[in-house]
């Protein structure tokens, strides 16, 4: 494939995913929405704030004010937000699959926004958390990515609000995926450690794996271990007495480090230490996809979480684009820093023809 095929093949996926959405506005005054969300989309590729955004744009365009942007997205209500996105997702997922069912490894995380705003304590949108960065307050998103051999994909997104129960965001996002793909394991961490979440996976028939928490049972499970390699079943409960089952996997490195898994996989017999941890290993993609994410994040000091949803939501949709086409390409590395200068540059070039 050529560079200018790949450049027109991106330019109609950016038009497909702002096509897919929708601000919802009741009058369409001066501005068609699509001029909204060519603003969206340049703020992405620059990573850059409304305002900033906007007069930039303007030097060779016509386009929205930041402050009209974000009076927008402020009046979207979560529920559509969510919908519109899942929508996105789901034809970004025909496109890397097509239409068949594929058996894949699922990936759950929560990736955190620092916020120092004065209504932290009170937003539903906002959450606590372990300090970092001066705070201790955090807009939270769920996300759970899939992986099929070499594809790599996300296929939701839930804002982590205050009065939600992390079991039942698992639960959501789990059954999504449920509708697409055959989980053949998921992957968590230590934060998830939760009899609710390990029951509700048993009753949907998804085995998990995640290191184990060095608590004292633990710890006298890893004194009775024998050999390099051990497994045993085990149990946790938690404040109502409900108890969970699993098996504990704990493994010896030949540097004396001893590593530990809950796993409710079955035929444990078959697997060495190596798979495992091979296994487990693939949970570093979604933290790779945060920090790729990051670089299609519009920057926004709004405190409004519908804003702050729309725009991790958009980053995440972009960086799909990016492994659709990067997935597509044979022979040219397509970074991300690739798409986004092919992108700016055929916008540049595009507004600079009509001028002349």
């Amino acid at each position: 494939m050529e560079l200018a095929e790949i450049k027109t093949l991106l330019i109609l996926a950016k038009n497909e995913l702002n096509s897919m959405l929708s601000l919802n506005r009741t009058k369409k005054i001066k501005y068609e929405e699509s001029r909204y969300f060519e603003l969206i989309t340049f703020l992405s590729l620059w990573n850059v704030a409304g305002e900033g955004g906007s007069s930039i744009m303007n030097v060779i365009d016509d386009v929205p004010s930041g402050d009209a942007l974000m009076q927008q997205l402020q009046k979207l209500d979560f529920e559509l937000i969510e919908a519109q996105f899942d929508n996105v997702f789901k034809q970004q997922f025909r496109k890397m699959f097509g239409k068949k069912r594929p058996a894949v490894i699922a990936i759950i995380d929560v990736h955190e926004q620092e916020t120092y705003s004065k209504d932290k304590r009170e937003s539903l949108d906002i959450r606590g958390g372990k300090h970092k960065n001066g705070t201790n307050f955090f807009f939270k998103f769920a996300t759970i990515q899939i992986l099929c051999k070499d594809k790599i994909l996300t296929m939701k997104v839930k804002l982590f609000r205050r009065e939600q129960a992390l079991k039942d965001v698992v639960d959501e996002l789990v059954r999504h995926v449920q509708n697409f793909a055959k989980i053949r394991i998921l992957l968590l961490d230590r934060g998830f450690r939760n009899t609710d979440i390990f029951n509700d996976l048993e009753y949907l028939k998804i085995p998990l794996l995640m290191p184990c928490v060095k608590d004292e049972k633990t710890k006298a499970e890893f004194m009775k271990r024998e050999g390099k390699f051990h497994v045993v079943k085990c149990c946790f409960q938690n404040i109502r007495r409900e108890y969970a089952d699993f098996k504990l996997i704990m493994i010896k490195l030949d540097s004396d480090k001893e590593i530990g898994f809950y796993t409710t996989l079955p035929f444990l017999w078959l697997r060495t230490a190596k798979y495992f941890l091979n296994l487990y290993a693939k949970r570093w993609n979604i933290e790779t996809g945060y920090r790729l994410q990051n670089q299609f994040l519009p920057k926004t000091t709004c405190v409004k979480g519908a804003v702050r949803y729309f725009y991790f939501c958009y980053a995440v949709a972009m960086h799909n684009l990016w492994l659709i086409m990067k997935n597509s390409v044979d022979k040219i590395t397509l970074t991300v820093a690739t798409l986004k200068f092919m992108l700016i540059y055929a916008w540049i070039t595009t507004h600079l023809s009509l001028d002349l």
